[in-house]
């Protein structure tokens, strides 16, 4: 037993190792070779001189292979079986240092025969008369009974930058920071791709996100693939540094975050003695890196559709006619029947497109009304803060309109000014024409449909708004007489069915008086009390109509016919009143207003009226000088209405038939010096009314408040060839592209993430750039694999083959050892203090064996 104790050793490493015990039988000096060591690798050499004492070096000395003899002298290779200790050491480095100086060059030892009867060959040991502290031959003869005979290293530490692992590293490392660099900068940039990513363009959206998310992911891998490499060649070469503190499991296991962060949770028990140090807090924070960088790359970088910045751009748009052109909208309206073939085609459709429209108008807006009134709100007299109306264009775009000239609405201040009940009201329309401009290829827009059917934009447009004025006025049958014809001296009047109502008979508009008397000057007609009101006479020089009777209890009349007027006028009355309302309509475009065109291929599209908004720089009069002369009432318009009135009779009070529109109008009438809160105005009722007139009269006209083409060349005033003239106006727009940005303000925060995996990959590049090369490293499991088992055991490591290791093991300082006369390479043990001698031990010391897990597993079937 006693022969067993001294055969034990204290072992200092990491391997696994077997074999008998070395013989006490003393060598045979017949049987000694005089070799010499093999010549030290440069590579080892080189990084030992990475230390922070200065290294001398030793005269080269002749190159030496270590044999085994055997029983007649011929060397032999070394043993498969070796054992892991040397005879026992007294406990004393320096002593075991200070007998193995002794020794003889070459010492001869022999391990006696097995019990199955064949001789263990003897191996050679090499010794040099000075022992060479940069080296390990000591600690690896010391550390083994038998030296491993086969594990000479076939292959150099170091591999030169020329070697296609260098390569593939370095051409790695530029990839992944030249890509992480582009990615930061696209992110702070947040470019806008326009047409280059598109539904219609070769790079679709679907396959850009795609493309972003495949580069994203191939930078993220070289990122780990690098940062993996470059901390092992840190951890390895530390290893090899004489005086360097070596590396320890824990710092091994690093890799192991960066590539699987779900080890931190697993393994934290790594966690305290490594990510304290310096390494270990870049480890971590690559970890972090690496695993948000896909999502911070698709919140930062991927293309997503996103608004930019408003921007001022001049825009063009295709004009055909002059504002209110009757001949255009008649020839562009789509009639059935050839114009041959039924003159009147074209007018049926006029009527029923004015119709149609007409009482989509009124009928929503009184459905905006009757809301209002069941809710109990309230609205102000203050036409500015009363609801406008919607009118539809292409049936997909929603117009809403705004009324504007306000300071001409208040019905009580006119009250006190006049002494007259006056409802006057202006109601302006966005422009229709720049749906037509947005939708331009000239203009470089995208679509929704060029945006997977989601993109929106907005244009603010500084074009002219179309317009329409109505004023009316409460009168009584006495003031009324002068515009009345039955009141008329000498009028030919024949009895309706209603008692007491009289109506002219059938010729009765031409015993009206011509507008140009026999000495050839204008003809004014009649004076009345309200000529101030509605600007007739000499003194404005415009006639006012004449009515043919007194319209009935809700019933309207119409005239439209008055000689070269801008108007058509209105008469109606509502029961329990007996006063009457006198209206009068006139249109013009406003250069107060800024059109807004939004569309959204989710929400849809739609068109509001900025109006009078000092702080607008779209509004159109901003762009010419502020004594600029705007356009007055159109004279074409009223041509139009007269179709319009037509298509919803409005004449029909002249024969007393009792229309719905004319009963709903003529209940709106005011009759009180204030604006109703629970209802619209009959004003009111009857511009939103008329809005789809204003619209249809304004499709395919100026932008500006003027017809510029010639007039010899275009007499009335309709482009007939092609799409018509191009014509610019300023605008502001705001577009949704695919952007490579954030879209959320709290997605900032991956700005971290991008800036962190460029700095590192920069620390990496520059760390493989300073230098020459690489080193085998020693934390990738087939190399720890292979130098541990090819490593002394250790002490320290007692109890850890089972479960693995624990805390304290984690810690052991570990370098990698070099033995140049064996040309082998091991781990040995830094940590601080003398091992326990190794003795024999009983089991029953070591308590009862844990077989039964190993029983069971060993016996189990796989399924992979």
């Amino acid at each position: 037993m006693s022969d067993l104790r001294t055969t034990s050793a204290s072992a200092s490493g990491l391997g696994i190792s077997m074999g008998s015990a070395p013989s006490q039988t003393s060598p045979d000096p017949n049987q000694h070779h005089k070799l010499s060591p093999p010549e030290t690798p440069h590579s080892f050499h080189n990084l030992l001189a990475s230390g922070d004492s200065p290294r001398h070096p030793h005269p080269a000395e002749a190159s030496f292979t270590p044999r085994t003899a055997n029983s007649q002298g011929t060397p032999e290779p070394y043993s498969q079986i070796w054992a892991p200790s040397m005879p026992r050491s007294r406990g004393n480095s320096q002593t075991d240092t200070d007998e193995i100086k002794k020794m003889p060059a070459t010492q001869e030892r022999e391990v006696k025969s097995s019990s199955s009867g064949h001789n263990v060959p003897k191996i050679v040991e090499p010794r040099k008369d000075a022992m060479d502290d940069e080296f390990d031959d000591e600690i690896f003869y010391k550390k083994f009974a038998e030296p491993p005979k086969g594990c000479s290293s076939n292959r150099d530490i170091h591999q030169p930058r020329s070697s296609w692992l260098s390569i593939t590293i370095y051409v790695l490392s530029v990839y992944s920071t030249v890509g992480s660099g582009i990615w930061l900068v696209t992110a702070i940039l947040q470019p806008r791709w326009g047409h280059q990513i598109a539904s219609s363009a070769s790079l679709s959206p679907s396959t850009a996100t795609t493309l972003a998310a495949l580069l994203a992911k191939t930078i993220e891998m070289s990122f780990v693939t690098v940062f993996v490499s470059c901390l092992g060649q840190v951890l390895t070469r530390r290893a090899f540094i004489r005086k360097a503190h070596g590396m320890s499991l824990a710092e091994m296991t690093m890799r192991n975050w960066v590539i699987q962060p779900g080890s931190l949770i697993t393994h934290f028990e790594t966690l305290p003695s490594s990510s304290l140090t310096l390494l270990g807090m870049l480890s971590l924070t690559a970890t972090l890196a690496a695993a948000f960088y896909t999502t911070a790359s698709d919140a930062m970088v991927s293309p997503k559709l996103k608004f930019g910045n408003w921007q001022h751009k001049e825009l063009v748009g295709y004009v055909k006619a002059s504002y209110a052109n009757a001949a255009y909208v008649r020839e562009d309206c789509p009639y059935l029947f050839n114009i041959t073939d039924d003159i009147h085609a074209a007018e049926s459709c006029m009527n029923v497109q004015f119709s149609g429209q007409s009482y989509r108008n009124l009928l929503n807006y009184m459905n905006v009304w009757t809301n209002i009134d069941q809710n109990g709100t309230k609205v102000s007299t203050d036409l500015k803060q009363r609801p406008g109306g919607t009118t539809l264009l292409f049936d997909n775009t929603t117009m809403y309109s705004e009324w504007i000239e306000t300071e001409h609405s208040d019905v009580a201040a006119q009250f006190e000014e006049t002494g007259r009940i006056i409802n006057n009201v202006t109601l302006a329309l966005p422009h229709p024409g720049i749906y037509g401009a947005a939708t331009l290829k000239d203009n470089g827009i995208l679509q929704p449909d060029d945006l997977a059917g989601v993109g929106e934009y907005t244009i603010r447009a500084g074009i002219v708004s179309p317009s329409v004025n109505v004023l009316c006025v409460d009168m009584d049958k006495k003031e009324l007489a002068p515009l009345v014809y039955t009141s008329w001296p000498n009028a030919k009047n024949n009895d309706t069915v209603i008692p007491g109502q009289k109506t002219g008979w059938n010729g009765w508009t031409g015993e009206i008086p011509q507008p140009i008397d026999s000495k050839d000057k204008p003809y004014y007609l009649n004076r009345t009390d309200v000529d101030d009101i509605f600007k007739w006479g000499p003194k404005y020089e415009r006639r006012p109509p004449v009515f043919q009777m007194y319209p009935f209890d809700f019933n309207l009349l119409t005239n439209a016919t008055v000689y070269a007027a801008d108007a058509i006028y209105t008469l109606g009355k509502t029961a329990g009143n007996k006063n009457y309302t006198l209206c009068q309509l006139r249109s013009w475009v406003s250069p107060n207003c800024s059109t807004e065109f939004s569309i959204s291929g989710t929400a849809g599209a739609r068109m509001n009226a900025h109006c009078e908004d000092n702080e607008d720089e779209n509004a159109y009069r901003r762009s010419f000088p502020a004594e600029q002369g705007w356009s007055l009432p159109s004279l074409d318009w009223k041509w139009l209405a007269d179709q319009w009135r037509l298509s919803m009779d409005l004449n029909g009070g002249s024969v007393n038939n009792n229309a719905s529109n004319a009963r709903i109008l003529t209940q709106l009438a005011l009759h009180e010096p204030k604006m109703p809160t629970s209802y619209p105005s009959m004003a009111e009722a009857l511009a939103i009314y008329s809005s789809s007139l204003i619209m249809i009269s304004s499709i395919d006209t100026p932008f500006r408040h003027y017809w510029d083409q010639d007039p010899e060349k275009y007499p009335t005033n309709i482009i007939t060839d092609g799409p018509g003239f191009l014509q610019a106006f300023n605008a502001s727009l705001i577009t949704q592209e695919y952007t490579s940005g954030h879209t959320q303000g709290w997605q900032n925060i991956f700005y971290v993430i991008l800036v962190l995996v460029f700095a590192i990959n920069l620390f990496c590049l520059g760390y493989f750039i300073m230098r020459s090369g690489l080193v085998t490293d020693f934390t990738e499991p087939q190399n720890l694999f292979s130098l541990a088992i090819n490593s002394p055991p250790s002490n320290n490591f007692h109890g850890s083959c089972g479960g693995g290791p624990e805390k304290k093991q984690l810690v052991v300082p570990w370098k990698v050892a070099f033995a140049p006369s064996a040309n082998h390479y091991f781990f040995q043990d830094e940590s601080s203090g003398k091992e326990a001698v190794e003795g024999l031990s009983t089991s029953r010391e070591y308590g009862k064996p844990l077989q039964s897990s190993y029983k069971r597993l060993s016996t189990s079937r796989t399924w992979l």
